[in-house]
């Protein structure tokens, strides 16, 4: 397993193709990221194959990190990719001198919750109605964040 960061645009909307189907994003919207220094697009590669595993897309701000999206490949979950991918972002936001990571989360995954706040996070609120669910139905996001001063 290699986690370094990725430029891959391709390779970036296959997996999120393969993950999220029609929310996937474009390759266009993964070039622009790959080349925009306000964000990181870190990946998880096969040591032998370079095939990408899972990814997340961190944006920095000015104080923060806001975790955007983690992906990992259907074939490759319950592994621990994501929590590499969680320790490489906070690992990072400490070494550039961030306070906290912040991030949402469907409120029904409740999943993705307990991962979360296995690495720290705690809730901060809820934003009614943000996700899309199905025509005229909507999921609330849960807000979590983590201090990076621990």
């Amino acid at each position: 397993m290699i986690i370094e960061r990725v430029r891959d645009a391709e390779a970036l909307a296959a997996l999120d193709a393969r993950v999220r189907g029609a929310q996937a994003w474009s390759v266009s919207r993964f070039e622009t990221l790959a080349n925009d220094e306000g964000y990181r697009l870190t990946g998880i590669a096969d040591t032998a194959t370079r095939a990408l595993l899972a990814f997340a897309v961190v944006s920095l701000g000015p104080f923060d990190l806001e975790l955007e999206m983690i992906a990992v490949d259907p074939g490759h979950r319950r592994q621990g990719l994501a929590g590499h991918l969680i320790e490489a972002m906070i690992d990072d936001g400490k070494t550039s001198g961030l306070e906290r990571v912040l991030l949402e989360v469907r409120a029904g995954n409740e999943a993705a919750q307990s991962l979360y706040r296995h690495y720290g996070f705690e809730m901060d609120g809820r934003r009614a109605g943000y996700y899309p669910l199905a025509p005229g139905r909507r999921e609330d996001a849960i807000l979590m964040s983590r201090p990076l001063t621990r």
